[in-house]
């Protein structure tokens, strides 16, 4: 823990000083952009990974979080600190009742149960034209504020992600390391296991669930307020959770670092491949390549790119 500590604080540092001393516009945007896929990474990862509960509709908690945030700051103008931690909560009420629902499912039929749900919940976005403004979407009428600091630039809501990305990874990795967490992975490895030591699953896969959800509902949030606009293609679709899949699972399911590596090499990848002359004329050629690279590490680095990085500093060691 202490490591993880040193390491996070430090690359949060050195990340604070240097990126606004090099980035322009661009560079900003994608920076923040790994910074919100670390955090959505790293709430998948929570039920995912270390519970062993895959969900294919964690989506639906980052749209009621974005929503909840931008409804919020447009009728009252809260500050976002507030803002975010009631989107995060909502999202977490949300999932009490997703996960009484579908608890009784294991395996395949609980992902396809969150996948189903995720629809739902698509569908009625897409139709409740009366608070989600449908399909039409919601704009970001007011300048927010975090901690009585206007957050309206690229710089500004740099600082912020940078701020709740580190937060998210030193919670997590505190969770993790705590009677609750080693209950998750109890329950990961073994459930029946789990149960005849006194273990209730339902109630752990719960608590997995809920803190999930009000991660990815607090992410799902500044995702909304960063995009000052957000709609249900924008937040609630499969696609969205599936990439909060991808990111952990290349990183490096259940550990803390996979969701952080994984966001940086795939988000930075995505960029690099669209900025290609010869792919421009295809708008959609890049999804091809990144699918195949995505390939390529499952086949060869089950355990992600954590898995390699091991390997190859265990090879290291051992010829020197």
């Amino acid at each position: 823990m202490k490591t993880t500590f040193i390491s996070t604080t430090v690359t949060a540092a050195l990340l604070a000083i240097f990126v606004p001393m090099v980035a322009n516009l661009h560079t900003y945007s994608i920076v923040i952009t790994v910074l919100i896929w670390i955090m959505f990474g790293l709430s998948w990862n929570l039920l995912g990974g270390y519970t062993g509960q895959v969900s294919f509709g964690h989506a639906m908690f980052l749209g009621v979080g974005a929503y909840a945030s931008m409804l919020i700051v447009n009728a009252v103008n809260l500050d976002m600190a507030l803002t975010l931690l009631i989107g995060g909560l909502l999202a977490g009420l949300v999932s009490l009742a997703v996960g009484f629902l579908i608890f009784r499912l294991k395996g395949p039929y609980f992902a396809l149960g969150t996948l189903a749900f995720a629809e739902i919940i698509h569908i009625v976005a897409r139709n409740m034209k009366g608070v989600t403004n449908g399909g039409e979407g919601i704009m970001l009428m007011n300048r927010p504020t975090f901690l009585g600091i206007q957050v309206f630039n690229k710089t500004e809501y740099f600082y912020l992600a940078l701020l709740l990305a580190t937060l998210t990874i030193l919670f997590c990795a505190c969770l993790i390391r705590s009677k609750t967490g080693y209950s998750f992975i109890a329950v990961r490895e073994d459930q029946d296991s789990a149960e005849a030591m006194g273990m209730n699953s339902t109630v752990v896969k719960s608590r997995a669930l809920f803190v999930s959800a009000f991660l990815a509902g607090v992410a799902g949030g500044f995702y909304g307020l960063y995009n000052k606009f957000i709609d249900p293609e924008m937040t609630l679709t499969v696609h969205m959770s599936v990439e909060m899949i991808f990111v952990t699972v290349i990183g490096g399911i259940g550990t803390i670092a996979g969701p952080v590596i994984g966001s940086a090499v795939l988000i930075s990848l995505q960029e690099y491949l669209k900025s290609l002359d010869f792919l421009q004329a295809f708008p959609s050629l890049y999804l091809i390549v990144y699918g195949l690279l995505i390939m390529l590490v499952i086949v060869y680095l089950p355990g992600g790119l954590v898995e390699g990085l091991r390997k190859i500093r265990a090879r290291v060691k051992k010829e020197s």
